[in-house]
Parts: C-alpha cells; sequence; structure tokens
C-alpha cells in the first residue's frame, strides 16, 4: 500500500493535468455539441451525416461513430477517442519514467533498499497508474455529464461508467506494455522503444479498417479491443469480453515485466546488444560538437531522432497509401460529389491526405515533445544539471539550449516526414503543392 501511494506522490501531477484536460476536452466537446447541432429533429440527423462523412477521412485515426446525431455519440467520437490517445501517450511516458527515470535518479534502488521486492514493486507501480488513469477517466466522465447538463439533457449512467472504465483500461493495457518493453531495452532507448511499439499497435488496429491485408493481424493490438466497445450514444453496445481481453493483457505484460525485472541489473536491460569493446576513458572528449551549444543535444539524443524521423516516414508513406481508399469511399456517395468538389476546389486527393495526416502529425509531435521534457526532468536529480551548471552555465541558457534542441530535432523529424510525404504522394500520382507542404510541414 505504502508504494502505491508512493508511486502517487511521484505521478501526481500527472493525475492533476491529465484529469484536467480529459475533463476540459470532453466537456467542450460536449457542451460544443449543443452550440452546433440545432435542436430540431431534422437538424441533428442533418448534423450527424456531416459528422458521419469527417469521420470516413479519419478512419485511420478513429472507428467510425455510432449516432453521432446524439451528444454521446458526438462526445464519444470528438472526446474520448481522441483522450484514450493521449492516455497512451501519458501511459508512455509513465512507464519508461518509473522504469529507467526512477533508476537514473536512485528512487528503484531506494525503494529497494527498504525490503521492497522486485515484483512487489512493478505491482505496486501498475496498481498506482491504474488508480491514476482511473481518476483521470472519472474526470472526463464528470466533464461529459456536466456538458449534457449544460444541453438540459440526461445521460445513461451505465453508458458513462462504461465509457470511463474502458479508457481506463486502455490505459493501464498501454503502461503496462510500455513498462515490459523499458525492462527489454537500455535506458536511453526504452521510450523510443515502447513508443515505437505503441504505435505499431495502434496503426496495426487503425489502418486495418481500410487495408485488408493488416486484419489479420489487428487482433495483436489492445486498441482493437478498445474499439469494440461504444457504450455512450443511445443504442451504443459494451463488448465485455474486449474489456476483459485488455484485462488479460494487462495482466500478462505485467507480469512479464516483473519477471524480466527480476532477471537484470539495475541500469541495464535484460537483451544486450552487442557493442564494438573499447576502453574506458575519464579523458574531457576532443570532439568539436559537444562545444556546440544545441548541436551537443541532438547528437546526445541521435539516435533517438533516427527512431522518431524513422517512424514517421513509415506514417507518412502509410497515409499516402490510405488517401486513396478514403477518396474511394467518399466518391462512392454521390450526394457529396457536388459538395466535395466545392469544398476543395476539385483538388480532393491533397485535401484528404492533409487533413488526415497533419491530424495525426500533430498528435505524434505532442508526444515527441513530452518524451523530450520528461527526460529533462530526469537530468534534474541524476547529476547532469549540477554538471551543466558547473561549466558555468545559467539556467536561463540551459532552458533556451533545451528549447533549442526541442525546436531542432521537431524540424529535422518534420523534414524528413515531409519529403517522404512529398516523394511518396507524387509516386501515387497525388500533386501536393511544394510550397504549401513546406508552410504546413
Amino acid at each position: 500500500m505504502i508504494g502505491v501511494i508512493f508511486g502517487l506522490r511521484l505521478g501526481r501531477w500527472g493525475v492533476v493535468g491529465f484529469s484536467l484536460a480529459g475533463l476540459l476536452l470532453v466537456f467542450a466537446q460536449t457542451a460544443g455539441f449543443y452550440q452546433v447541432a440545432g435542436t430540431t429533429p431534422g437538424a441533428r440527423a442533418a448534423f450527424g451525416s456531416a459528422m458521419a462523412t469527417l469521420a470516413a477521412q479519419l478512419v485511420a485515426l478513429f472507428p467510425p461513430p455510432l449516432r453521432p446525431d446524439t451528444a454521446g455519440g458526438y462526445a464519444e467520437f470528438r472526446g474520448f477517442h481522441p483522450l484514450a490517445v493521449l492516455f497512451a501517450v501519458w501511459a508512455l511516458a509513465s512507464a519508461t519514467g518509473f522504469a529507467r527515470g526512477d533508476e537514473e535518479r536512485g528512487v528503484v534502488e531506494a525503494a529497494l533498499a527498504t525490503g521492497t521486492s522486485r515484483i512487489a514493486l512493478i505491482a505496486s507501480r501498475t496498481v498506482g497508474f491504474a488508480l491514476a488513469v482511473t481518476v483521470a477517466s472519472a474526470a472526463a466522465a464528470a466533464g461529459f455529464l456536466i456538458g449534457v447538463a449544460s444541453g438540459h439533457e440526461t445521460a445513461a449512467v451505465q453508458g458513462v461508467v462504461e465509457e470511463a472504465a474502458l479508457l481506463a483500461v486502455i490505459g493501464v493495457a498501454c503502461y503496462t506494455l510500455s513498462l515490459f518493453v523499458a525492462q527489454m531495452a537500455g535506458p536511453r532507448l526504452a521510450t523510443a522503444a515502447a513508443g515505437t511499439l505503441l504505435l505499431a499497435l495502434f496503426l496495426d488496429n487503425s489502418l486495418s479498417r481500410a487495408m485488408s491485408s493488416l486484419t489479420a493481424w489487428r487482433w495483436l493490438s489492445p486498441f482493437r479491443y478498445y474499439d469494440l466497445s461504444q457504450p455512450l450514444p443511445p443504442g451504443g453496445h459494451f463488448d465485455g469480453r474486449a474489456f476483459l481481453v485488455l484485462i488479460g493483457i494487462s495482466v500478462i505484460a505485467t507480469a512479464a515485466a516483473a519477471a524480466a525485472f527480476t532477471r537484470r541489473d539495475l541500469g541495464a536491460s535484460l537483451i544486450r546488444l552487442p557493442s564494438i569493446p573499447h576502453r574506458p576513458s575519464y579523458d574531457v572528449t576532443a570532439a568539436p560538437w559537444w562545444g556546440v551549444a544545441v548541436a551537443r543535444g541532438l547528437y546526445e539524443r541521435r539516435l533517438g531522432l533516427l527512431a522518431w524521423a524513422a517512424g514517421m516516414a513509415v506514417m507518412a508513406l502509410s497515409f499516402v497509401a490510405l488517401t486513396k481508399t478514403i477518396v474511394q469511399v467518399l466518391l462512392s456517395i454521390p450526394s457529396l460529389l457536388p459538395y466535395l468538389s466545392i469544398f476543395v476546389h476539385q483538388q480532393l486527393y491533397p485535401a484528404v491526405l492533409g487533413y488526415t495526416w497533419f491530424n495525426v502529425a500533430e498528435l505524434m509531435f505532442a508526444a515527441f515533445a513530452i518524451t523530450y521534457v520528461a527526460r529533462w526532468s530526469a537530468e534534474d536529480s541524476d547529476g547532469r544539471l549540477e554538471i551543466f551548471l558547473s561549466q558555468p552555465l545559467s539556467r536561463a541558457g540551459i532552458v533556451l539550449e533545451r528549447m533549442a534542441v526541442l525546436a531542432a530535432g521537431a524540424v529535422l523529424i518534420a523534414a524528413v516526414s515531409g519529403a517522404v510525404l512529398f516523394y511518396a504522394s507524387h509516386q501515387q500520382g497525388i500533386d501536393l503543392n511544394a510550397q504549401r507542404l513546406t508552410a504546413a510541414t
């Protein structure tokens, strides 16, 4: 119990921040529904049809909404589904922060010194995050209820509870999977490796909605079992078996993470990649880039930047291949042809590609920023910050340098993914305006 409370104390600001984010996001979407959907059944039916058309363009992100003409269906599509992705990023940062960040700060070693077993430590932190994400999910559910009350309507309590439970369990599943990967990878690769796994699982499920070749593999993704339930709108459904599968994934991944943790040394990875033999040296390096303010930060994180750039490039290729499928779905609806031709000014393919790709890219760059900030926060207590301050460097200078490193890394990743997007779209016969693509990137 003490370990659970201690874990909650360490992550208290994450609980507060993501709870507020869930509350405000869902409330804004629910209250906004009553402002834009109209009050008559005909107006809401037309609004629901328009939202279904929009959802067809976002099939690579979220499942098609159920009853988007209702507050529950709209809030689930625009509020809870994006929140599930946000909670997955939170789970990634929290799990790798515990597995590697707390090790570097000596927190794990101090906890083990009290007689706590490694298995108990893994279990307590997992339970702690489960409680944290449950609180945040309850806050999101409260935001929905407040939004519905503002529209002078009521909501089925059972559906709200099921939606909150579903949001919490997908967060726990992502946490345990990230925790397991963090035991396998080294300290500097843990976040990138866990993020790559979660991204691959997310894309495996989401892209399978448009690419039939992936349907045989989507059962591997926990997001698949999350999509099987849509309990919030009227007439919605809650798949109890899929919910139990998510719980089973969490239990199995926690057990695997605990087993891996018991078989590795602190600060080491379970899987050790072969390295070139070298003699340890304590002399000051002669490499010139360590003396350049921003270059040293980029060089230190070169492997992570390479992984992010490669991952975003693969995503760009996937979205280009997905665009034609989405457009074919839209064009198969004759009543939409006049509307689409006017809306995109006869450039349907670039419009759909830009709309889908940049929505996903924004989420990925938010995750990129979160992982970088989490890494820097760990440096405040592992001794690295003191080394920088002893150069001497001012605190303001360090903050500015970190911001510059983050911006430079984002520019590098955006440049690589943008170039891949432009080249792949050209190969698919989709003509993108290079200047507009550069500006948007």
